[in-house]
């Protein structure tokens, strides 16, 4: 299997494995980020319309105009409590705290009652118990309360006395007794279980017990936020001892649908909490945590100015048969929240949020299986990104995160606004990113220095494309080798020795450079493979480490282009009055072992083997027939239909019994010049009777080629062979088959 698979598959995995386990560990900072991210997708969800069952009754800066600064005689709120009942409102929620006697003497009232009672045979203690009972507007509140038989008030309830600062009572006997008719219908599946996992209510701020007695029911508006100050969440249960407490907005659906409220607890958290039997409040935490599911930032509900109810100019149809809130909205009153949408929303509209919610079964969910989705994401989405890293580099990698993170935003956008699930958007975000980062590191750290190391080692020795290939599969440059057919090229300057001699060292190493350079060029541009340079010897094959079907036409085509550089760097060197430079090529096709070779620390991605040794052969038995370019037959028989080539000889190498065809190669296929074009036939021909021991008609065929290229060397020397033959010839057994004394 791949290395690179295996490393990449590694590292994502690893990367997500550590993922997986920073979101297990549940930190402050992800949940703050997670909790950023609810608000915005709620923010970018915008404003939602809500039903006209939700009336909030604002005392709110036009009131507190009209009415005076707050808060109000309880005789005002007494006449608007009434003004409700009249208009026949379903239910009348006071979000509102009346802990202490109302000083407020109504003097117009007790005035105006006097003037209708007669006081005159009252003794001084019956007319003040009559003059005290008149001007208690906390009895008249409660009594305005208690005739319209559908008000519930709010408390506040603490999970610690240290919270309470002194505000609230501990709650004892006294204020359980207040409490006791407003608790849930509650079923424990496993009642010896502790509920030390609920919301305690340790203390509580409750009203005037005449008020709260007056009230039909009572709930908790305390509201808990998160670490950073937004309202998110509220307890839908609080725990005082066996006794499970519903909050103020739930009593008030209780009260307006007439139906029963209950919850099931069992022995770690709760499981359900329902309105009748058909409606099911969703929790997303064992504590029993509503997610309130805002409309918009403040004044989404419908607000009838107090004032206005109370002075009867509010159309009465408004608030028939409605949902009522009675609250501050007033900028100079306590009771601000900040929420996704923004600060400063009226405490009033959260619980008139929450109501609408349940009215209209439009929940937030965050169901336990979210969090094993989420662990899946992590994983998948790391495994995912390590294949993409197989195959794309880290700009591809980075448009297949982007593509990732980006369709998970909108799934986890679509999921939120159109199915109500709260999904995580930071974690599975965040994982994919760090998993990226995690692979571009191991790959810069790593790959990408290997990859930095090959071009830096081979990029002066290989083609652009092969180094661009290497780096793609460094595999290649294993330590080892493979057998493979591949084309060996041997080149050598004739007659180097002689001209470094005549030469000072920087005119022969700048001469040199030239020529190794333009040569270089010249196979890189066929993709072939420098092995080495041996002072003016060129070591290179083709073939590998990419391959190629057509290495032996490449071999011989970078050859001649070459030869006709190195004539065209004859000429100047000639007008500069420089040595020219002849070079002999020798090419051999045939298996070999190429490879890395070398030891751990320093190694020559090189080639090695008898066709390599063949190659080198060849290049200098170009001295026997003053030649400049020779091929075997191996080499000619893939590249017979690409090239012009005539053949030399047979020749026995030295160490090696088996004869081998030798090529002069002459130019590309149909482009040879017409004075070789003439002579070919002749050479042919000559050739012919050479081997048929016909020395004499060897000899004419060989003159008439000269008579055309007095300086062809393959002629000259069979004109040699022939006459020597012809005067001392071979043994009977002569096969024809040159054997070379030297290699």
């Amino acid at each position: 299997m791949n290395t690179r698979w295996i490393n990449a598959f590694t590292v994502s995995v690893l990367i997500s494995l550590v993922s997986l386990y920073i979101y297990s560990l549940d930190l402050t900072f992800f949940k703050l980020l997670e909790f950023k991210a609810y608000d915005f997708k709620m923010s970018l969800r915008g404003i939602r319309p809500v039903s006209d069952q939700v009336v909030i009754v604002a005392i709110d800066e036009h009131s507190l105009q009209r009415e005076g600064r707050w808060p109000w005689p309880r005789t005002r709120l007494a006449k608007l409590v009434d003004k409700l009942t009249e208009s026949g409102a379903a239910v009348i929620g006071l979000d509102l705290l009346f802990p202490e006697k109302d000083i407020y003497v109504p003097f117009d009232e007790v005035m105006s009652e006097i003037e209708k009672k007669d006081l005159a045979g009252m003794n001084r203690k019956q007319l003040k118990s009559w003059l005290k009972q008149a001007s208690d507007s906390d009895a008249k509140l409660a009594a305005a309360m208690r005739r319209s038989e559908r008000s519930v008030l709010g408390y506040f309830s603490y999970p610690t006395i240290e919270l309470a600062e002194g505000s609230a009572e501990v709650m004892g006997p006294r204020e359980f007794e207040l409490l006791e008719s407003s608790q849930y219908l509650a079923q424990f599946d496993n009642k010896s279980s502790k509920l030390d996992f609920l919301h305690p209510m340790v203390a509580v701020g409750l009203s005037l017990p005449a008020l709260m007695d007056a009230a039909n029911s009572a709930g908790y508006f305390s509201f808990i936020p998160d670490r950073d100050g937004i309202l998110r969440r509220i307890p839908m249960v609080q725990v005082y001892k066996e006794a499970l407490f519903p909050p103020f907005s739930l009593q008030m659906l209780k009260e307006a649908t007439r139906l029963n409220i209950s919850v099931r607890v069992l022995p770690d958290h709760v499981a359900e909490i329902l309105l009748g039997e058909d409606i099911t409040i969703p929790v997303v935490t064992e504590k029993g945590e509503y997610l309130v599911n805002y409309y918009g930032p403040e004044q989404t509900f419908t607000h009838l100015s107090a004032s206005e109810v109370i002075d009867g100019t509010v159309e009465p149809g408004l608030l028939k048969n409605k949902t009522v809130l009675v609250g501050a909205t007033a900028i100079a009153l306590p009771d601000r929240h900040s929420i996704p949408y923004g600060p400063l929303y009226p405490g009033v509209e959260v619980h008139a949020t929450i109501i609408e919610n349940i009215l209209n079964q439009d929940f937030l969910q965050h169901p336990p299986w979210i969090r094993m989705l989420s662990m899946m994401v992590i994983l998948g989405a790391g495994l995912l990104l390590g294949l993409a890293s197989l195959y794309f580099k880290a700009v591809g990698t980075a448009v297949f995160l982007g593509v990732g993170v980006g369709g998970y935003l909108v799934a986890d956008y679509v999921l939120f606004t159109q199915q109500g699930l709260w999904v995580h958007t930071v974690y599975p975000v965040f994982s994919q990113v760090l998993v990226y980062f995690g692979i571009t590191l191991y790959r810069f750290t790593f790959e990408e220095r290997e990859k930095r190391f090959i071009k830096g080692a081979f990029s002066q020795y290989l083609a652009p494309t092969v180094v661009d290939r290497l780096v793609e599969n460094p595999k290649l440059l294993k330590l080892g080798g493979e057998r493979k057919v591949l084309t060996a090229f041997f080149s050598d300057v004739a007659g180097f020795s002689t001209i470094a001699e005549k030469l000072e060292a920087e005119e022969l190493v700048d001469l040199l450079n030239v020529y190794l350079t333009d040569m270089t060029d010249i196979i890189l541009k066929y993709e072939g493979t420098v092995d080495k340079f041996e002072g003016d010897a060129i070591i290179a094959f083709f073939g590998a480490p990419i391959e190629f079907e057509d290495h032996a036409t490449r071999t011989c085509f970078a050859a001649l282009d070459m030869q006709k550089r190195l004539a065209e760097l004859r000429e100047n060197w000639k007008k500069e009055d420089r040595p020219e430079l002849f070079m002999r090529i020798g090419i051999n096709t045939g298996q070999m072992v190429v490879g890395n070779m070398g030891s751990t620390s320093r190694m020559d991605y090189t080639m090695m083997g008898d066709s390599v040794n063949l190659a080198a052969r060849l290049e200098g038995v170009n001295k026997q027939y003053q030649t400049y370019t020779m091929i075997s037959e191996f080499t000619f028989e893939l590249s017979k239909n690409d090239i012009e080539a005539r053949e030399l000889d047979s020749i026995r190498v030295v160490g090696k019994q088996e004869p081998i065809k030798i090529y002069e190669v002459l130019g590309r296929k149909g482009e040879i010049d017409d004075a070789m074009r003439r002579i070919l036939p002749f050479f042919k021909q000559g050739l012919s009777h050479y081997k048929n021991r016909r020395w004499e008609e060897a000899i004419v065929s060989f003159e008439s080629v000269l008579s055309f290229d007095e300086n062809d060397g393959p002629s000259l020397t069979y004109f040699d062979r022939c006459t020597n033959y012809l005067n001392n010839p071979p043994p009977s057994d002569w096969d024809g088959v040159f054997a070379m004394r030297t290699k």
